[in-house]
């Protein structure tokens, strides 16, 4: 009885094995979504138009590619880019409730994706415009503990070190009212120094040498911040000598102080226009370097 069922377990699992039909058609399905990677990529990098055509792309193919974290990842991204040039208030929301439930799943369906951590993060940041106080400061804590692992899984990507600089700046810059408001909610409320900030700015510098003037203007206001104002000036000059954002910042949609996202944006407004700083457009960069000159004397 047991020598038969284990000719029978044999013979099935002996069925299982994929016959070369199987293992063609998988190769297949593998070679068409780089394709679509490929594809998807490079519309991330253009026009409006390219980027909406991108998360068009990525929804025809969802229900084949669905269970793919490359794919949901960039699929994330894309309800980032789309999110960014929504027009209307209800679109933007619906964009980013999407791509935050669409981020989750792939850091579920594979937690050893940088990218999925990345772009999960940035949706939880998206989110806080439109959450409640409770929930916006429950997010700013994903965020960095999203941020914290995509740079653990993949140490040399300028943008995880540019968006922790920009919470720990934020951070560092916490009353100790707006401080234990977090710690409230939370029990610990969150802690970073200006030269945590400028030591995860200088990383960005490091892995990509002029990666953006926003990664310039946030080195020039932590040296001016620590007294170094001669570093500060320097940077500051270094940020006039690009004439706009770089590809990799620029494709991404909200470089938003992380302040917002600990639920503090009723309390945070930009020193130079009274306006939240939840997306720093390169026209904001400039005005804020521009009044960062101004201060130094450059």
């Amino acid at each position: 009885m047991s020598s038969h069922r284990y000719m029978t377990a044999l013979t099935d699992s002996e069925e299982e094995e994929p016959n070369e039909g199987e293992q063609g058609d998988k190769k297949q399905a593998e070679d068409e979504l780089n394709v679509l990677l490929k594809e998807v990529d490079r519309l991330h990098e253009g026009t409006e138009f390219d980027k909406r055509e991108s998360l068009n792309i990525l929804l025809k193919q969802e229900a084949e590619f669905g269970q793919d974290s490359r794919f949901l990842w960039r699929l994330t991204r894309a309800y980032c880019d789309v999110h960014d040039i929504s027009s209307t208030l209800e679109e933007k929301k619906t964009h980013a409730e999407t791509g935050k439930r669409v981020g989750e799943e792939a850091v579920t369906l594979n937690p050893l994706c940088a990218e999925s951590h990345q772009w999960f993060a940035i949706m939880c940041g998206i989110m806080t415009e439109y959450d409640t106080v409770q929930n916006k400061i429950k997010n700013g804590y994903i965020f960095k503990d999203h941020l914290d692992k995509a740079i653990e899984l993949k140490p040399q990507d300028p943008l995880s070190y540019y968006l922790l600089g920009r919470w720990c700046y934020s951070v560092a810059q916490l009353s100790w009212i707006e401080r234990k408001a977090a710690a409230a909610l939370f029990g610990e409320p969150p802690s970073a120094t200006v030269e945590d900030a400028l030591k995860n700015f200088l990383k960005v510098e490091e892995i990509h040498p002029a990666y953006s003037k926003f990664n310039y203007v946030f080195l020039a206001k932590c040296y001016k911040d620590l007294g170094k104002i001669n570093k500060a000036r320097t940077m500051c000059e270094a940020a006039y000598s690009m004439d706009t954002i770089s590809k990799e910042v620029g494709a991404i949609p909200a470089m938003f102080i992380p302040a917002t996202l600990l639920g503090l944006c009723i309390l945070w407004k930009s020193t130079l226009n009274d306006e939240p700083l939840f997306f720093l457009k390169d026209e904001e960069a400039q005005k804020e370097l521009d009044s960062l000159c101004y201060a130094l004397g450059v």
